[in-house]
């Protein structure tokens, strides 16, 4: 049943029959109420300074916890003052007993409406502070996969190979080898941008080409599928790479997944190069490598047909082509162009 704190004797005398249970508090008594049970708090407002007093001490207790109040009076000049001490309806006495209790079951469903909003709240504050330490957490994860992605990028490039990365996706490398050749890599993740982008893009970049091993593309790309396969992950990735090594008379690739290259041959109009391969990390699979001769490549994480596009009306000009890709491709954000010219 509804808990009724009354201050003054019940004027109606009918609220336990009306299913209320009634909570005596003396009109100006200072002791202070435990409102948690209560439900509607009434008083008779008589006399009215010491009503309008108790009414603002017991608002001030409550702070932002609703509790209706209502005053029972007996002059009209009463009701503005109640009101604006704090209660919620004024009632002339004498009220109808039956008037009085809906009246007071209303304002318990009130106020039971309000607790129920206060709770929501409350845990929506407390959702909303654990999602905002998560993402912190995800965040500084990031940044640091970010920064390890970083450091495993080449600080220098050899000589031949210029790259333009813009946005934080994708991955490259390129190296001079012993003998005087280049072994070179362009790469990334599609849709697997932040933490998990930058951990497969490191993955690849150690992988593909480590030290003592033969540069050979094909080999390099096989090597990075095994090794991601080995994850045993659920959900597997598709990395998309291309490996290659460049002589001072000819370039060999192999594709895994990547946007076709363009070959700018020399004397010639540039043309994409289709040389086949799927996805790495989805199942074994073999990577053929290809050869030409007597030209430059020039290799994106992106663009498809609008990097033959910009190709052709841009050259080898990374820079150029970077931004022709971005503005071609719609959504687009990250791109990484190479171009490689032995």
């Amino acid at each position: 049943m509804p808990t009724v704190l009354l201050s003054a004797a019940d004027p109606t005398a009918a609220l336990p029959a009306a299913g209320f249970d009634v909570v005596a508090h003396a009109l100006g008594s200072t002791p202070p109420v435990d409102f948690a049970a209560v439900a509607v708090a009434v008083v008779v407002a008589e006399p009215v300074p010491a009503a309008a007093a108790q009414t603002r001490r017991w608002r001030a207790e409550l702070a932002d916890e609703f509790v209706p109040v209502v005053w029972l009076v007996t002059r009209p000049e009463a009701v503005p003052v109640g009101l604006d001490a704090g209660a919620d309806v004024c009632l002339m006495m004498p009220v109808e007993p039956p008037h009085l209790a809906a009246q007071l079951r209303s304002l318990a469903r009130t106020r039971a409406a309000s607790a129920r909003v206060g709770t929501r709240a409350a845990e929506a504050r407390l959702l909303g502070d654990q999602l905002r330490q998560a993402f912190a957490r995800l965040d500084a994860e990031r940044e640091l996969a970010r920064r390890a992605h970083q450091a495993a990028l080449p600080n220098e490039l050899p000589g031949g190979v210029t790259v333009c990365r813009r946005g934080r996706a994708g991955f490259h490398d390129a190296r001079r080898l012993p003998d005087g050749r280049i072994a070179f890599l362009v790469g990334d993740v599609p849709g697997r941008g932040g933490t998990v982008g930058s951990l497969l893009g490191l993955l690849a970049l150690r992988a593909a080409f480590p030290p003592g091993a033969e540069p050979d593309p094909a080999a390099a790309l096989e090597r990075v599928n095994r090794d991601l396969l080995a994850l045993g992950l659920d959900d597997p990735p598709l990395v998309a790479l291309l490996a290659g090594v460049a002589d001072h008379e000819s370039i060999t690739v192999a594709r895994a997944g990547l946007t076709a290259p363009v070959w700018l041959p020399s004397g010639g109009e540039p043309a994409a190069w289709s040389a086949p391969g799927p996805f790495l990390g989805t199942a074994e699979a073999s990577y053929p490598a290809l050869t030409r001769r007597g030209g430059r490549l020039l290799v994106s994480t992106a663009g498809g047909d609008a990097l033959l596009a910009a190709a052709r009306r841009h050259g080898a000009d990374v820079e150029a082509v970077a931004t022709h890709v971005l503005a071609a491709t719609p959504g687009a954000e990250d791109v990484v162009v190479m171009a490689v010219a032995p």
